[in-house]
Formats: C-alpha cells, sequence, structure tokens
C-alpha cells in the first residue's frame, strides 16, 4: 500500500509542476497581450492627437478670417471679406503674441500676381520643427491703386496650431 501511495504522490507533484507551468505560461502571454494592446493604444493616442490639433488650427483659421484685425469694413457688399492692407498692417512684431499660434501665413491664390508683387504675407514666421498646418480659402479684397477701386481676389489663410510653451 504504501507502494501506491508514493506513486499517488510522484504523480501528484507532476500534475502540480504542470499547472504551475501552464499559469506562469497564461501570465506571460497575457502579459504579451497587455504590451501590445497598449503599444497599439498609445499610436492611436498620438494620430487622435495630432488629429486634433489641426482641427483646432483650422478653426482658428476660420476665427481669424472673421476677426476684426482681419474684417473689410469700408463696403457692406463683401461682409466675410478679408481686407488685404489690413493684413500688411498686421505683419509687425507686436501682434506675433497676439494670437496662440505656431505660423500665420496669408496668400494670394487667384489672380496670380504680377511679378513686381508679392503673394505671401508672413504674419507669424515658420518655425524650423513646423508640424502640420491647416488653411482656409477668404476672400480678400484690396484697394487697386491705378483705379482707386477695389479688387477682390481669392487667397487662403495658413495657420499651424497653438504654441506648446504657452
Amino acid at each position: 500500500m504504501t507502494y501506491y501511495s508514493a506513486d499517488f504522490s510522484k504523480k501528484a507533484q507532476l500534475k502540480i509542476q504542470q499547472m504551475a507551468f501552464v499559469l506562469v505560461a497564461l501570465m506571460i502571454f497575457f502579459g504579451l497581450v497587455a504590451v501590445i494592446y497598449l503599444s497599439i493604444w498609445s499610436s492611436n493616442l498620438e494620430e487622435s492627437a495630432a488629429q486634433r490639433q489641426e482641427e483646432e488650427a483650422l478653426q482658428i483659421a476660420l476665427a481669424l478670417a472673421g476677426s476684426p484685425e482681419f474684417a473689410f469694413t469700408s463696403s457692406s457688399d463683401c461682409s466675410s471679406c478679408v481686407d488685404f492692407e489690413k493684413i500688411v498692417s498686421l505683419d509687425k512684431d507686436i501682434y506675433k503674441t497676439l494670437w496662440n499660434l505656431d505660423y500665420l501665413e496669408v496668400e494670394i491664390v487667384y489672380p496670380v500676381p504680377e511679378s513686381g508683387e508679392t503673394n505671401k504675407i508672413t504674419i507669424i514666421p515658420r518655425p524650423p520643427n513646423l508640424g502640420s498646418t491647416s488653411s482656409v480659402f477668404i476672400s480678400l479684397v484690396r484697394r487697386d491703386q491705378s483705379t482707386r477701386d477695389f479688387k477682390y481676389e481669392i487667397g487662403k489663410i495658413i495657420v499651424s496650431g497653438g504654441k506648446s510653451s504657452e
């Protein structure tokens, strides 16, 4: 009888060891699954943060197009137009801290300016490590110097999100 009880205890010890190895293997497996899940989740988090920055920059561009600093107020026929002369006057150091932006530029798209004229006004210069930019098409208005009439053009405001230091 003692022979059988010793045989049963060896089998029981073997079963306990097998169960311990299975539990260790399951813990390693679930640990790897958790690491993979967290890496995928963090990459999705980075993508959503970049997408949110783009959306915020787009909202800022839309808000800038309607701001009083850009608004065309000389005529009532174009309430959503942007005054090009105001943009040129904004190209001063005092306005660089007015908006929480990394980059702000206004570009004339159509008609293409003549060779002597510039088609871009950079209000806040582009930093070297600039991320993504967003742009909004706008109606630009400026006074033609030769005819003294208003000249309507198509332009776009190009912005890049808020400064990370502020």
